[in-house]
């Protein structure tokens, strides 16, 4: 009897256990599909009214860019982009400063170059939109790097032709950093070359009390565009931009999700300029997707597309009559 009470308990055992076994992945099989489903929402399609920002030229641009290749800091492809820069912003009539320094990284000194396009104002203070040109230092692999640096490249490039070279207001700065991404392993001291080196310039210059606002972009050409709220931003700024989203009937893309990132508005942070960070944290529309893109060959010119660039163009350029008037109340205030 032992032996058949024996025998029958653990078939129950080996049962039970088998349940078990089958839920976990029915479990985790379902939980891997969450992870990899894609919003349809945050596919984007830009309305057919007429836009200061044109984001089929920004593309086109950005096609230009990804052709050179891996573009790292310091590299002679850097220079071609920089290049492309400027040939584009002096034609649109710009300013252009040029701003080079030596950086030491865990693979030796290596010359960046930050550069500043100036929209004048004929007001005191100034506003800065800001990006990086560079691709993360991947010897092994081909980067094109076209969401993550070269999207956003395009899209400042872009953004110099619709502002032109003066408005009324504040004077806009747009900056594009060299050296944003780490040479090996993400620190304070190997990441953010160019903006650390920019924070720097502007205690030399006198210039730091005179930025009155910073609007960092990162990873904003994702097909499946879903921007993150940055937890660290002043309300006023989150709660203007979103507005304005909501206003340009992008609020699906602008999302609920928050997060907190080091990113190329870090520096400026710690230096008490008030500032936010708009990245797209989820490349490809799904967390799967994200790590099979971000920092890896398959960051292709296929997974970027012009209606998002055409929508966060859209959301910055029409926001930043609303950031003035925040400002101002500041001002007024002070």
């Amino acid at each position: 009897m032992k032996k058949s009470i024996r025998g029958q308990g653990s078939l129950r055992f080996i049962a039970a256990a088998g349940i078990f076994v089958f839920v976990s992945l029915v479990v985790i099989s379902l939980g891997l599909k969450r992870l990899a489903v894609r919003d349809p929402a945050q596919r984007v399609s830009a309305g057919k009214s007429a836009h200061a920002f044109d984001g089929a030229r920004a593309y086109e641009t950005l096609k230009q860019i990804v052709a050179i290749g891996p573009r790292t800091a310091g590299s002679s492809e850097a220079e071609q982009v920089r290049a492309i820069i400027r040939t584009e912003v002096e034609a649109a009539g710009l300013e252009l400063m040029v701003l080079p320094f030596d950086a030491e990284t865990p693979i030796g000194k290596r010359t960046m170059v930050n550069l500043v396009a100036v929209v004048k104002g004929d007001e005191d203070g100034n506003i800065a939109i800001s990006n990086h040109y560079d691709t993360k230092y991947l010897p092994d692999i081909n980067f094109a790097g076209a969401n993550d640096g070269g999207s956003t490249t395009a899209w400042m490039i872009e953004m110099a032709r619709a502002l032109g070279p003066a408005r009324s207001g504040r004077t806009v700065w747009l900056i594009w950093f060299d050296g944003e991404e780490a040479f090996k392993e993400w620190s304070d001291t190997d990441s953010l070359y160019g903006s650390r080196e920019f924070v720097r310039y502007l205690r030399r210059e006198k210039l730091l009390d005179s930025l009155h606002a910073l609007v960092n972009v990162d990873m904003i050409g994702d097909c499946y565009l879903g921007v993150f709220r940055d937890a660290g931003a002043p309300a006023w700024l989150l709660n203007t931009i979103w507005k304005t989203a909501a206003e340009r009937r992008y609020e699906r893309h602008f999302l609920a999700k928050t997060t907190v990132a080091q990113d190329d508005h870090t520096p400026f942070r710690f230096a008490g300029v008030q500032c936010i960070n708009l990245i797209d944290y989820e490349y490809g529309g799904s967390p799967l997707e994200h790590n099979r893109t971000w920092h890896t060959a398959d960051d292709s010119i296929d997974r970027v597309c012009p209606e998002s660039l055409q929508a966060i163009g859209d959301v910055i350029y029409h926001a930043l009559p609303a950031i003035e008037s925040s400002l101002d109340a500041q001002a007024r205030r002070n």
